[in-house]
């Protein structure tokens, strides 16, 4: 845009000279920047949406990587260890037989996890709230029965804690405990559970040597380097890719005391204040056309109290299509309108990180509205605005801050922040459940 700038104002003169005045006197000007300023965030949601797909299909890819090592490693060798044995007489001699048992408890194994992966590959997720209790609980209990000499030690944590999981998760748990017992040569590995409001966090720690670089990329990013090769993990993979599918994360820490595997998994809310996350995952923004709209429809209804607080004060939102160039109502408008959607985006961005840290309920989505809008004041408002209106020739002083603009700013925040709350809770399911029809 800056360029096409250039290039329109160097035609416009006769001698190709471009001088300040020129520079104001262009009313076509204001063209270039509305049109420059609404494609760059065109182009910044278009980006966000091919990112969220692009980590999609990597996520569906490693699904498919698993699933054929899965075949491979456990059905191709389960079969040829039976077939072997079919061929022995077990008159006398348990042991084929007890082979042909664990070997065909692996393939039932194995058929239970490709089930899980292929539906989670064809978007069947279905998240319910599990107790972490029960689970943990069962998880210990089958990893002490099939190694008795090992003792796991679990730390306090209340009775009653629930996740956003699926029956899956008791292996993952049962899993990250044998990989700590075997791999990190430990007999008495640790569990620690924390919790927050949103969130609860399962650490299972070793003694051992510490996790291998292949398999902490493994575990945090979902990284596979070496396909051909089971032992890098693809066990550790299939627990990957279940935590993902519930909205969770992990992360690995290994040093000089051993190793150390944390899993973040989402809290299923307590309090009846608690507006907690949908079927449709509200509890963050994600570029999907739902959260789009009521993102931009708070953001647009927000603008409107602005102005009338504006106007009430002795201000007006035409003046705001000075910045581009020319001053009119409707411009104006039309620009002040377009400001609170970027800003409003900008604000749900925020909001999804804050949210981790916060009860997930309604005053806080004000709380980080009023906060928002103050930083827009200070920043937007206070500094950049009256630096615009200098380049563009009209005396502003630098920083300027207006009290006026602080409330103007104040009630744009709280709106918005009510606005989102209240679309999050209902218009997105009704889209949602509208889309799917």
């Amino acid at each position: 845009m800056l360029i096409l700038v250039i290039l329109t104002l160097v035609g416009s003169s006769s001698d190709g000279s471009v001088g300040v005045t020129t520079v104001r006197s262009q009313t076509y000007l204001s063209n270039f920047l509305i049109g420059g300023s609404v494609g760059g965030t065109l182009t910044g949601l278009y980006a966000a949406r091919n990112q969220r797909q692009r980590t999609k299909l990597r996520e569906q890819a490693n699904r498919l990587v698993t699933l054929n090592r899965l075949l491979r490693d456990k059905v191709l060798n389960s079969v040829a260890a039976i077939r072997g044995y079919t061929n022995v007489d077990p008159s006398g001699n348990a042991e084929p037989m007890t082979v042909i048992d664990n070997q065909a408890a692996d393939i039932q194994q194995t058929i239970e996890e490709v089930k899980y992966l292929t539906e989670q590959t064809g978007g069947g997720n279905s998240l319910t709230s599990r107790e972490v209790t029960a689970d943990l609980q069962e998880s210990i209990a089958r990893v002490t029965d099939r190694y008795p000499d090992t003792q796991v030690s679990v730390g306090s944590f209340p009775e009653t804690l629930s996740v956003y999981a699926n029956e899956r998760l008791s292996f993952v748990l049962r899993h990250l405990l044998e990989n700590a017992i075997l791999h990190g040569n430990d007999e008495s590995p640790t569990v620690e559970v924390d919790t927050a409001p949103t969130s609860v966090s399962i650490s299972i720690k070793d003694n051992g040597p510490g996790l291998p670089d292949t398999q902490q990329s493994l575990l945090e990013s979902g990284t596979i380097e070496e396909f051909d090769n089971p032992r890098v993990g693809f066990g550790l993979n299939v627990v990957r890719l279940l935590v993902t599918s519930y909205g969770g994360s992990i992360d690995t820490v290994v040093n000089g005391q051993g190793t150390t595997v944390t899993v973040t998994l989402s809290r299923v809310p307590t309090d009846e204040t608690d507006f907690g996350p949908s079927r449709a995952d509200l509890a963050s923004i994600r570029p999907a056309a739902p959260h789009l709209v009521v993102a931009s429809l708070a953001a647009l209804v927000a603008g409107v109290p602005y102005g009338i607080v504006s106007e009430l004060l002795g201000g007006s939102v035409a003046g705001i299509g000075i910045f581009y160039g020319t001053v009119d109502p409707v411009i104006g408008w039309l620009t002040h309108e377009f400001h609170s959607i970027v800003f409003g985006f900008m604000y749900v961005g925020v909001l999804s990180f804050a949210l981790e840290r916060y009860q997930n309920n309604i005053w806080i989505y004000v709380a980080i509205g009023i906060i928002w809008s103050i930083v827009v004041w200070i920043i937007a408002a206070s500094f950049i605005a009256p630096v615009w209106l200098q380049l563009l020739g009209t005396s502003a002083p630098v920083p300027n801050f207006s009290l006026r603009l602080l409330a103007n700013h104040l009630v744009w925040g709280s709106s918005l922040g009510l606005l989102t709350a209240l679309g999050y809770t209902y218009v997105i399911p009704w889209l949602v459940e509208v889309s799917q029809r």
